[in-house]
């Protein structure tokens, strides 16, 4: 049986070859982005699911209020403070000693700077998988001078894997390495090139308030992670702040930190939920848009099989029977479909990594496979269960008497799935532009600094470029060729200002305002490009502005303010401010020298801080140095930079990065929502297109007497093709009242996530009714143009 229905079906498709290509098309290409985006899907979900007990695992982060900046980063000895901490069965501590310890090793006559440094409790096993190579990484993480590393990063160092009990010489001592393990497997949130042994000793020094490891709590099955979270941010702001409200703590499900944490401290960049679930719904659309096709085509074709039911049935065969024929012919087409989309896949991999920035690959062996199947045969059945039902319905006598009439109900699906399909056209055209209006405000908003032709030198030494300030070094470097002017500053403008301290002004409060400050050195306006809006830059000719500890004890330093910091204390005009002094929680006496437009630290979603900065004071453990250049000399000024690193400070080369790059890394995960969006958008009208194409094809050819009829009355052709556009242009005015609405609320909700965010403009909902009308019509109309223009007598001759 299933022979003849196999049979039967390619009879069908050879019959009907316009009706099955069309078909083929718009379900491979819905196939292959659904294939697509479960391939990334799957990578995404898939992250960190290896511990046994990941659901009970969490991660602690902190979201500090005075600067408005949320991180996972906590103190590395939190968990000699949780005792009275109810619920957690256990800990595990990845503290990053970049910055804390020396990390300049040397093996042979060279110097290398050991990136990604971190120790970590002996624990690992529970909370990753990690594969030991060569030697014992039990005895790097419990004894001391011993180290364990990646295995690019010994063969970075040595050459070889081959390097248990070789060492790397550094100021304070020897390391030896005790074990290489393999890289980390990409579907996991951690990121280490090398563990080194946590030493007891260097911790006890440290207080809760220090931020620099990450913390994961195992607690027992029945306990409440948001109690634990009271609980601990309790702690925190009792113990680390003096009873301040300094903290708000979290508690980050394991399993889901790659897709919900967006923090710029991330052990390596991110996932995007949103990304996620934009791919699944767009995909789904796609999906639903081809198989409205096939329905929409097939339940057109139906008179024309109508006489092929009618004889089946006088032969004596079932409506069951009937049915299973349709479904075997749906299913078959999507089967053909699906191998046709798994070629597509293959050759569209290397774009579709690119554009979500992973390597993924089709394992054809794998249970993914099962899923091609499943999702094969569910479209091959629900794409043609309607149209089987409705044309094995028909009634043998009335077909074969030639009385057959068109159903009501199948004009009425068919005309309510084209309107589905161009209302879904039209949200997403709107949705694209709405996006690219918002990246674009993005990218042009005021941010208080400039972000061009700035590159920041990170790792250096602090005491060089602050307590003790190198002098020549900072003007060796402004010296080179293409270097306009240098500074030392301690954060990141792109991330977060990472310091804060209590202030005391005239008038406020008498126990202090939590303020955030960055640390620097001389000419940060003029080298950062800040907006100065009174008073001047930090200057060498102005001694006094550099921090100072003076013989009787106090401390002092110069100060730049924001404007919106300027107005918190009371100062309406920014020039009221310049002179005044103002007294930090460890009686440092801070004069107003300058003040500068406000910042926006981070990302435009984040609130607006009020913050300040302070010439030659650091809270920091490393220093960064901002330098601004000639674009056509970044490379020889980065060259002229390693040079005198290496010189005067006999280490490696740190980490250089350009402002622009780290700023557009921010709305990464926008900008891959908005070209998913356009490139779905995009697929959604050609598959609209495909399925017009083949309803204009059947309506024109239904209607091809009656047109014959009129242009021998005298009707014109341009007359007769706006005549079989009509049906299709209401049909998509309908479909605008549907969409409008809708769109509307979801743009509104996703731009509610800006604090700057751009109006809906009406122009884009005109544009996108202009695009989908005009499609359809052009679609409609080179169609309906073909039977216009025909000659009547060709139509009429069997009249």
């Amino acid at each position: 049986m299933l022979n003849n229905y196999i049979l039967a079906a390619l009879r069908a498709f050879n019959r009907q070859k316009k009706h099955t290509l069309l078909n083929l098309f718009g379900l491979s290409v819905g196939l292959a982005a659904a294939i697509l985006v479960a391939l990334f899907v799957n990578f995404e979900r898939s992250f960190d699911k290896s511990p046994k007990h990941s659901e009970h695992i969490y991660r602690v982060a902190q979201y500090f209020i005075p600067i408005g900046t949320s991180a996972p980063i906590t103190s590395p000895v939190l968990d000699k403070h949780i005792d009275g901490i109810n619920g957690i069965r256990d800990v595990f501590s990845l503290d990053m000693l970049n910055g804390y310890i020396d990390d300049q090793v040397k093996v042979g006559d060279r110097f290398y700077q050991l990136n990604d440094l971190m120790s970590a409790s002996p624990n690992i096993d529970e909370y990753m998988n990690i594969t030991v190579l060569k030697g014992d990484l039990t005895k790097a993480l419990t004894q001391p001078d011993q180290i364990a590393l990646v295995r690019s990063e010994a063969m970075r160092l040595f050459g070889s894997v081959d390097v248990v009990g070789k060492t790397l010489a550094r100021k304070e001592g020897r390391w030896t390495v005790a074990a290489v393990f393999d890289e980390l497997p990409a579907n996991t949130h951690f990121a280490f090139n090398s563990l080194a042994y946590r030493n007891p000793a260097f911790f006890e020094k440290m207080r809760l308030s220090h931020n620099g490891g990450y913390n994961y709590l195992r607690l027992d099955p029945n306990t409440n992670p948001e109690s634990v979270a009271t609980q601990l941010q309790s702690l925190f702001n009792k113990v680390a702040y003096g009873g301040q409200n300094v903290v708000e703590v979290r508690m980050q499900p394991f399993s889901q930190i790659h897709l919900t944490s967006d923090s710029r401290f991330e052990l390596k960049q991110g996932g995007s939920e949103t990304t996620v679930l934009v791919c699944i719904g767009l995909s789904l659309l796609l999906i639903v848009i081809a198989s409205v096709n096939f329905i929409n085509m097939s339940v057109a074709q139906a008179s024309q099989r109508a006489k092929e039911v009618g004889v089946r049935k006088a032969l004596g065969a079932s409506r069951s029977q009937l049915v299973a024929q349709f479904l075997c012919e749906s299913t078959l087409l999507a089967i053909i479909s699906a191998v046709i989309a798994c070629a597509l896949v293959e050759l569209s991999l290397p774009w579709f990594n690119t554009l979500v920035d992973r390597q993924l690959s089709l394992n054809y062996l794998s249970s993914f496979s099962v899923f091609i199947v499943g999702i094969t045969l569910l479209v091959g059945l629900v794409a043609g269960l309607y149209p089987a039902l409705f044309i094995s319905s028909f009634s043998a006598k009335r077909v074969l008497s030639g009385d057959l009439q068109r159903g009501k109900t199948a004009i009425w699906v068919r005309k309510s799935l084209l309107v589905l399909q161009s209302a879904m056209s039209i949200a997403l055209i709107i949705g694209s532009i709405t996006l690219y209006q918002q990246l674009t405000l993005i990218n042009s908003l005021p941010v208080g600094y400039e972000r061009e032709h700035k590159l920041l030198v990170a790792g250096l030494p602090r005491n060089q470029l602050f307590f003790h300030y190198n002098s020549s070094f900072m003007d060796e470097i402004s010296r080179l060729p293409g270097v306009n002017s240098v500074s030392a500053f301690d954060s990141d403008l792109t991330a977060v200002i990472g310091s804060s301290t209590s202030v005391i002004w005239q008038g406020g409060n008498p126990e202090g305002e939590v303020v955030p400050f960055a640390g620097t050195s001389f000419d940060i306006v003029k080298t950062h490009g800040l907006n100065l809006i009174a008073g001047r830059d930090f200057s060498k000719q102005q001694a006094s502005d550099w921090y100072q500890k003076h013989d009787d004890g106090s401390k002092t330093a110069g100060i730049i303010v924001t404007r919106a910091l300027a107005e918190q204390a009371g100062f309406n005009d920014p020039q009221q401010a310049i002179g005044q002094v103002w007294r930090f929680n460890d009686n440092t006496k801070g004069k107003i020298v300058g003040v500068i437009e406000n910042l926006k630290v981070g990302s435009v979603k984040e609130s607006l801080v009020p913050a300040m900065l302070v010439c030659g004071l650091s809270f920091q453990n490393v220093a960064r140095m901002v330098v601004d250049f000639e674009p056509a000399q970044l490379m020889s000024v980065k060259q002229g930079i390693k040079d005198i690193i290496q010189r005067q400070f006999n280490m490696a080369v740190p980490k250089m990065e350009l402002l622009s790059v780290n700023y557009d890394a921010i709305y990464k995960s926008d900008r891959q929502v908005s070209e998913v969006v356009t490139i779905f958008s995009i697929l959604a009208i050609v598959l609209t297109c495909v399925g017009i194409l083949g309803l204009a094809s059947f309506s024109a050819l239904r209607r091809g007497k009656e047109v014959a009829i009129r242009k021998v009355l005298g009707d014109s052709v341009f007359g007769l093709v706006n005549l079989l556009a009509k049906e299709f242009m209401i049909l998509v005015l309908i479909s605008v009242l549907i969409a409008f609405p809708l769109t509307y609320l979801l743009v509104d909700d996703w731009l509610s996530n800006f604090n700057e965010r751009v109006s809906q403009s009406i122009l884009a909902y005109g544009f996108a009714v202009l695009v989908v009308t005009s499609v359809t019509w052009i679609t409609v109309a080179s169609i309906a143009y073909k039977v216009a223009s025909a000659r009547p007598s060709m139509m009429l001759r069997y009249e």
